[in-house]
């Protein structure tokens, strides 16, 4: 399996357990699958800083600790699986279950599974008690275990419990056919923000969601995704604002309301040609945006899908996105804008030099920085 030269370059310890607060710095590895490369028991706060992390299963792991963990201008790399117990280990960049606090910034992540949090957010409501993901760059997200195949996500929110404050913003993830086996990109699974504070993803650029193989014909995958199978509205997904992201040559779908309520997903681009750099298509379907009850659980309500601009190729040419079952009012607006041109690989590039401009014109710097004195203010962006 592939991995960076540049993960091979430092020199690396042993798995460390961290069971006190603090800050961090080093480089560790762990090349069996069931053992993290750092596993954090404590819930006092711990930072890891300016450090390189490889694993054969989770890098960073917080397993029932009320977590409070910091990562920040720290570059993580997935090595090759090897056999697990008891339960699938993908190689997360975090994974942590109860937790009152995680940031995760200008990071470096390469054939990792990507973010996880699940169970129970257990913070008192505070900016300093939330999730901040952000100015992180992602590689090939890679849900590949030992004779396997996890569904693994850039970002995948599982946790109960509302949560304040929380951003997903100037992330920079491409994968790329075959070297890539990532399910929904971003995906909230009954999670949810407040109604003064809704939770915020924004500006971020997503290149490439594939089968694997990638010229399977059976995906189901892809973008940015709401999901909620909860007969409760009020434990449901709800309160998202989706906006100003980039989504670029995705299969199966770009943007997705399969469940929850006060969802608004607007001004986000999303240009699909749908061909592998040989020219052949995807085999698999193509779509921009729907919002569905999906479920059928009466959860799913007062969402708005508008000021989209699509380009999309699918089997038959560029599919003109409607909603889906809006006898449950899955999405109350939807006016979008379908391009008019002939979408193509050549768009599609384009696309990413809007990217870099953005990035240049809010003067933002992803990944790891050198120093703390060129590390990324904070930018409150509405």
């Amino acid at each position: 399996m592939h991995m960076s030269p540049h993960a091979a370059e430092q020199g690396y310890q042993g798995p460390l357990i961290i069971t006190k607060g603090g800050t961090y710095s080093g480089n560790w590895e762990s090349k069996d699958s069931d053992v993290p490369a750092i596993d954090i028991r404590t819930k006092e706060p711990v930072i890891i800083e300016y450090s390189n992390i490889r694993g054969a299963g989770h890098l960073i792991r917080s397993i029932g600790y009320s977590a409070n963990i910091t990562v920040r201008h720290s570059s993580g790399y997935g090595i090759t699986p090897t056999p697990y117990s008891n339960y699938e280990k993908p190689r997360r960049f975090l994974n942590v279950d109860v937790f009152k606090n995680i940031v995760v910034e200008n990071c470096y992540m390469e054939n990792t599974a990507g973010i996880y949090l699940a169970q129970r957010y257990v913070g008192d409501g505070t900016p300093q008690n939330t999730i901040r993901i952000r100015y992180n760059r992602a590689r090939n997200i890679d849900g590949r275990i030992y004779n396997g195949l996890a569904k693994v996500q850039f970002v995948q929110f599982n946790y109960r419990g509302e949560a304040p404050h929380i951003e997903i913003a100037w992330n920079e993830v491409i994968n790329e056919p075959n070297n890539s086996a990532v399910e929904d990109n971003i995906n909230i699974y009954n999670s949810r923000g407040t109604v003064a504070s809704p939770i915020r993803i924004h500006n971020n650029y997503i290149q490439g969601a594939f089968p694997f193989p990638a010229n399977a014909e059976k995906y189901t995958g892809g973008g940015i995704i709401t999901d909620s199978p909860e007969t409760d509205s009020t434990m449901a997904t709800a309160y998202l604002k989706v906006y100003d992201n980039q989504l670029v040559g995705l299969g199966n779908y770009c943007l997705g309301i399969a469940g929850g309520n006060n969802i608004e997903m607007y001004r986000n681009r999303a240009i699909v040609a749908a061909r592998f750099e040989d020219n052949t298509l995807y085999s698999c379907w193509t779509g921009g945006i729907w919002a569905k009850d999906y479920y059928k659980l009466n959860s799913t309500f007062k969402n708005k899908m508008h000021h989209n601009t699509l380009g999309i190729v699918g089997q038959t040419g560029t599919w003109r996105n409607e909603i889906m079952d809006s006898t449950f009012v899955a999405a109350e607006t939807f006016d979008n804008t379908i391009l008019p041109e002939e979408i193509t690989p050549t768009l599609e590039k384009q696309e990413y030099e809007l990217w870099l401009n953005k990035l240049a014109h809010n003067n933002i710097r992803l990944g790891p920085q050198p120093s703390k004195a060129t590390a990324n203010k904070v930018i409150d962006y509405k």
